[in-house]
């Protein structure tokens, strides 16, 4: 009886455990198994490759300059230079005055060139600025150039003025030419309380002859204007080239003085007339027109001097009123600065222009350089008139382009009258 009880019990037990099982109790639940997370790679992006730019090819154009009209400028002449309390002269340039003239030069519009480069046609000036040049007569004073202890130009001496300016205003430029008289004067090698005075001995003689040889390493050139400053119009015909000379001899005595004699082919042979006359013979005049300097040059050119009150411009070799043996000069007032300043629309400028396109070889072939010159004029992208492109020069006339070569050696022979 017992016993069927027992197996009774224990069936309903199970028969409960079942069921309960149906209802979630823990003690009979199966675990769920957890699903196993797999990394799927990112299909990998293939790169296209992009096309390669085509560069655009730049036009290439030569720079140049041209001037246009009568090819001319002014040249001034200068004689002293002085301080302030100087009354002002057709041979005295107060230093306040000569400054002020400078700028007014300057804003004008003008540059120097070198009176070498005037006559054999090789002057040239920057883009948008005109010619001009600078003289100074009865040289060589240390009011005109006096050098300082350190090797620099003195501000109480013109040409040291001018240097001063130039290095502010580059494009204005370094240039002169000094006209000297050896045989009438010492020279100032003391300067005290801002002027000049000689030593004893000769000292004087050792600064005049490294005053001529920086001169002539700085674009000042030297030239004659016979030894003691003679009337031309009063002189014998063998007095003349007694005068030409001399003047000429002791300018190389100078130099041989501190060791210079390799400058010697540096001086030129020009001849600036003193007091502005002439020979009064035909002896005299075939005297001067005939003169060859210690070097054998023969005379390149003659200026005159002396037109303040009726100023007149200088010609180019280009011009066709150019006489070289008769070459005017302006003399430096103030009223004749204002003219040159007022008148610089009489002057060219040197106007830029490009050439081309072209290939970047043409600015070194002169064939392809006056090929390029004849289409910008052709085409009226450029006038007619001197080229200056790198180291040619062209000149554009009458419909035509020829490339202009600077006389060798000496000049064609000219003879004038006065």
């Amino acid at each position: 009886m017992l016993k069927s009880r027992f197996w009774a019990a224990l069936s309903s037990v199970l028969i409960i455990g079942i069921l309960s099982g149906c209802s979630g109790l823990p003690f009979l639940t199966t675990p769920t198994p957890t699903p196993t997370l797999t990394n799927t790679p990112l299909p990998t992006n293939t790169p296209i490759p992009s096309a390669t730019p085509t560069a655009t090819p730049v036009p290439y154009f030569v720079s140049a300059t041209v001037m246009s009209g009568e090819i001319q400028a002014p040249a001034i002449l200068y004689h002293h230079f002085a301080k302030d309390t100087h009354a002002p002269t057709s041979t005295y340039t107060r230093y306040s005055d000569f400054k002020a003239e400078l700028q007014k030069l300057y804003d004008a519009g003008y540059s120097l060139v070198s009176m070498s480069s005037w006559l054999d046609g090789t002057f040239s000036v920057p883009a948008g600025r005109k010619p001009l040049l600078f003289t100074l007569d009865d040289g060589i004073f240390a009011d005109q150039l006096y050098i300082d202890p350190d090797g620099t130009p003195s501000v109480y001496s013109g040409l040291g003025i001018l240097y001063q300016f130039s290095k502010d205003h580059p494009d204005f430029g370094f240039a002169a030419s000094i006209y000297v008289n050896m045989g009438d004067k010492f020279y100032g090698d003391l300067h005290v309380d801002d002027w000049f005075y000689v030593s004893e001995g000769n000292a004087w003689k050792t600064k005049l002859a490294n005053t001529m040889v920086w001169m002539i390493e700085n674009n000042i050139e030297i030239y004659n204007h016979t030894y003691t400053h003679i009337d031309f119009s009063l002189t014998k015909p063998a007095d003349i080239l007694y005068q030409l000379k001399q003047n000429d001899d002791v300018e190389r005595q100078f130099l041989a003085m501190v060791n210079r004699s390799d400058l010697d082919t540096k001086l030129g042979n020009i001849v600036a007339l003193p007091f502005g006359t002439w020979p009064a013979t035909k002896a005299g005049m075939d005297i001067l027109l005939n003169y060859r300097n210690p070097e054998k040059k023969p005379l390149s050119a003659i200026l005159e001097a002396y037109n303040a009150d009726e100023p007149e411009l200088t010609p180019s070799l280009f011009s066709p009123n150019y006489d070289r043996m008769k070459l005017p000069r302006i003399t430096s007032t103030v009223s004749s600065i204002d003219w040159v300043a007022a008148n610089n629309d009489k002057i060219p400028t040197a106007n830029p222009c490009k050439l081309g396109p072209t290939s970047p070889d043409a600015d070194k072939d002169p064939a392809a350089l006056q090929t390029l010159i004849t289409a910008a004029v052709q085409s009226q992208t450029c006038p007619e008139g001197l080229y200056h492109v790198n180291n040619f020069i062209f000149l554009a006339q009458n419909g035509t382009v020829k490339q202009y070569t600077p006389p060798q050696g000496d000049l064609p022979t000219q003879t004038s009258t006065p």
